[in-house]
């Protein structure tokens, strides 16, 4: 019988962030955003509207959270060669998401102009992870990153009914339909990095759950619910 590759706890670490992105993503269920989505009486263009804004916070806090994620792991130990190549090469792919962001937000009737320089929630998110890549653990950027790529796949592939149903410009949702497969993958690939990691580093736990309760203080539903705020003046904008 082959001995098993990861500690018992590697086991119960991964379990621990898993169970509270599960619990992040049940507060996003609840989320007045995510109701109105989810509401069949919302106006489609209402809900074209939160998505834009939500997109609009994407494009300003990416590049600065990718840029942090690489400050973060260029401080690795340097004989983790392999875990240093494996990282870069997703955060390479990662870093296209905001281009992704972007172009659905234009196609969703937004205009590049407006974009800079950033909105106070996002200014925090990007905040807290350049805090996090130059002072903390860096092994701790995996319980970060894990809440980005679970939560993300989550979210998107509830949201793949709701595209379908109202009938939602596709070509506007890239950013969404693309993570809704993207990120399952991407959220796997982490799990088996925290099993590996915290088996070789068993006090690595801890960093790992500080910097997903850093990033958790500010992500997502402080940025979701700024954006639903500008939504919501858009709107009432129009209506006026």
């Amino acid at each position: 019988m082959s001995k098993q590759p990861y500690s018992d706890h590697a086991i119960r670490t991964f379990e621990n962030l898993d169970q509270r992105v599960t619990a992040v993503f049940s507060d996003v269920m609840k989320w007045r955003g995510w109701q109105m989505i989810n509401d069949p009486t919302t106006p489609r263009e209402h809900i074209i509207g939160l998505v834009r804004e939500i997109f609009r916070s994407v494009c300003w806090y990416q590049s600065h959270t990718t840029e942090a994620g690489f400050h973060m792991f260029g401080r690795l130990p340097k004989n983790e060669v392999r875990l240093i190549q494996q990282i870069c090469s997703h955060k390479a792919e990662e870093a296209e998401h905001g281009i992704w962001a972007r172009e659905d937000f234009g196609k969703l009737g937004g205009a590049n102009s407006s974009l800079p320089p950033a909105s106070p929630a996002t200014f925090a998110v990007a905040a807290v992870w350049w805090r996090m890549a130059e002072i903390e653990e860096p092994l701790g950027y995996l319980g970060a990153e894990y809440l980005f790529e679970q939560l993300t796949a989550l979210v998107t592939q509830a949201a793949l009914p709701i595209i379908e149903g109202r009938d939602l410009p596709r070509d506007g949702m890239r950013f969404v339909i693309e993570h809704a497969t993207e990120d399952v993958k991407h959220a796997t690939f982490f799990k088996h990095l925290i099993l590996d990691v915290v088996t070789r580093y068993p006090t690595s736990d801890q960093a790992m759950f500080r910097c997903f309760d850093y990033f958790h203080h500010v992500y997502p539903l402080p940025v979701w619910d700024e954006a639903y705020e500008r939504a919501l003046a858009s709107q009432q904008k129009a209506a006026a």
